[in-house]
């Protein structure tokens, strides 16, 4: 049914939300900032990588130079992947998240082919920009941090063995240059945990703001504005593609009298307790809301009026078979439960309502405790 879930806003040390079905909730929702921020990403290291080859030309020659025009080449390419799965809304964020992270790792490969190609024509004294590189990945965000922390890490501790190893740069510059990388890394993991972290706080936030607003308190499922508005988007979709749908109201029973027998707390328990024991019977399309005092509407898109019916009498058989408990006391209660089924002639949502209204009188006209449709 249409429920929200009670989403929490713990997060773990990386920054991500502590239960694993929020975590893949959040990264749904951020989707499409997360595909903007990767095309925008890709498009613009791409032309800057190629574009770099024009410094290459001014400082190698020959093999060495061709060579190192086909690194950026293949980095370049290697970005096409995750910018074509950008635009492709199937894909999950984590296919986009591995392809980013290859296009980094081919980044920083052809970085360290570079360091080693120029090595001996000069050994940079200024920040190599290799480490803006690194820092760019961590701020680009992506969709699961451990990627940017090993495309980074390994990235920068690949760079800092080139450097040592395969060139005649001084120890103070490869340390120097140790620090940047150790910098970079550090401030981009400390901005990735706690921009994450924030960004999660934010949506579990806005989240519980929806829910509140979309929901009734008593019992926890939807309020009457919100089943309303999904009533209507179904019912429209049925009309469009001539899918069945029914909707079923239902009524408790002289409510009012287990309000005056035992106080309005014990009237709120049985409440919530029928809610949850009719909740167990729907199907999760269903649309299940609290839609007065003690009155509950249920739209079964593509259900049929047969099905809605036995769907209707399973309910009543559950609420009347077992009695209701509230302060020790046990309280019998039995609904009335009226029913239509979307016909030809049923123009509106307005019109479903009134007649599924008129049975669920007629139920209480022949005796309640009875569905009729």
């Amino acid at each position: 049914m249409y429920q929200f879930l009670e989403l929490q806003a713990e997060t773990d040390v990386l920054g991500r939300l502590a239960d694993p079905q929020a975590e893949r909730e959040f990264q749904a929702d951020r989707q499409p900032a997360t595909r903007r921020r990767l095309r925008f990403i890709c498009a613009i290291t791409a032309t800057a990588y190629l574009g770099a080859a024009y410094a290459d030309s001014t400082m190698l020659s020959g093999p060495p130079l061709s060579l190192l025009i086909a690194a950026r080449c293949l980095a370049a390419l290697t970005g096409l992947i995750p910018l074509f799965l950008s635009f492709n809304k199937k894909a999950l964020a984590s296919d986009m998240g591995l392809a980013a992270g290859l296009y980094m790792a081919v980044v920083m490969a052809s970085e360290c082919l570079e360091l080693y190609l120029k090595a001996d024509i000069a050994v940079l004294r200024e920040t190599p920009i290799t480490a803006y590189i690194v820092l760019t990945f961590y701020l680009f965000q992506p969709p699961q941090i451990w990627q940017s922390i090993l495309c980074g890490g390994l990235g920068s501790v690949a760079y800092m063995l080139t450097l040592a190893f395969f060139t005649n740069a001084a120890s103070g510059h490869v340390v120097n240059t140790a620090l940047v990388f150790c910098l970079t890394n550090g401030f981009g993991l400390y901005f990735c945990i706690r921009f994450g972290t924030a960004q999660r706080r934010e949506y579990v936030a806005l989240t519980e703001l929806k829910r509140q607003a979309e929901t009734d308190v008593l019992t926890g499922l939807l309020n009457r504005r919100r089943v309303n508005e999904l009533c209507e988007r179904e019912f429209r979709a049925a009309k469009r593609y001539g899918h069945p749908c029914s909707l079923l109201l239902m009524d408790i029973d002289h409510f009012k009298a287990v309000n005056d027998a035992a106080g309005h707390a014990a009237g709120d328990a049985v409440l919530s307790a029928l809610a949850e024991r009719c909740s167990l019977i729907l199907r999760m399309v269903d649309i299940f809301g609290r839609i007065g005092g003690e009155e509950f509407a249920v739209f079964m898109p593509h259900a049929t009026g047969e099905q809605a019916l036995l769907a209707a009498e399973r309910i009543r058989q559950a609420v009347a078979d077992e009695p209701f408990t509230a302060d020790g006391k046990p309280f019998p209660v039995t609904v009335s439960i009226g029913g239509a089924a979307m016909a030809s002639e049923t123009d509106s949502l307005d019109s479903l309502f009134r007649r599924a209204d008129d049975a669920l009188y007629a139920a209480k006209r022949c005796g309640r405790n009875r569905v009729h449709f």
